[in-house]
């Protein structure tokens, strides 16, 4: 069903299975809506705010988002391939079993988001703003990291197997809970990586444990 959108809010509204490929959404905001099964191929937004909404079974490919929020949405096997994000925040949202691959993200928000499981090897997240988020079992083997902020993020079973964390801002529970073979770290991380595991950092002697 096509549906041409003529006010700038919608609150509590239905898009269940309505076509808005190829819109251009500018300036519009979305409350509570529901766009279970809706084809938003191609879309562009740009400022576009969508809070509490969801995104079930929606085909989002090929759409194009520039400085528009996402705030705690639920995405659920929405179709994300080819998605384009610039400047855009994502803050509480979840993805469950969503198609991800190729994907684009470039300095965006993503505090609060859960990603559990989410298959994201190899894709540029550097600079990302990642804190608390829920990384719980996700693939970001060979992504890169360099400057990401994951500060309390929620890493056990996380695969960063190959992934670049140069300068990425971590605590604790990434070294412990997270799969790094191959993972390239630098100096300071490799400390706190050796801290975080009950190691003893020493030269010549100094800073052995006593006897």
């Amino acid at each position: 069903m096509t549906l041409e959108l003529t006010e700038k809010s919608y609150v509590e509204e239905d898009f269940a299975d309505v076509d808005l490929a190829g819109r251009t959404l500018e300036e519009i905001s979305f409350v509570d809506c529901d766009f279970t099964d809706a084809s938003l191929v191609d879309v562009r937004t740009r400022r576009a705010t969508f809070e509490r909404c969801r995104f079930v079974g929606t085909e989002l490919y090929g759409s194009v988002h520039q400085s528009s929020s996402f705030s705690s949405c639920t995405f659920e096997r929405a179709a994300l391939h080819g998605v384009s994000l610039t400047g855009c925040r994502f803050t509480g949202s979840t993805f469950t079993d969503c198609r991800m691959l190729p994907i684009s993200i470039r300095d965006c928000d993503l505090t609060l988001v859960s990603l559990a499981g989410a298959k994201l090897a190899g894709i540029d997240l550097s600079g990302l703003r990642m804190r608390e988020a829920n990384l719980v079992g996700a693939n970001l083997s060979g992504c890169d990291l360099r400057g990401t902020d994951l500060t309390g993020a929620r890493a056990q079973r996380l695969d960063l197997t190959g992934a670049d964390l140069r300068g990425a801002r971590t605590d604790a529970a990434l070294w412990i809970g997270a799969i790094l073979i191959g993972a390239v770290v630098d100096v300071e991380q490799a400390v706190l990586f050796a801290a975080a595991h009950g190691l003893v950092l020493g030269a010549d002697g100094v800073g052995q444990p006593a006897r």
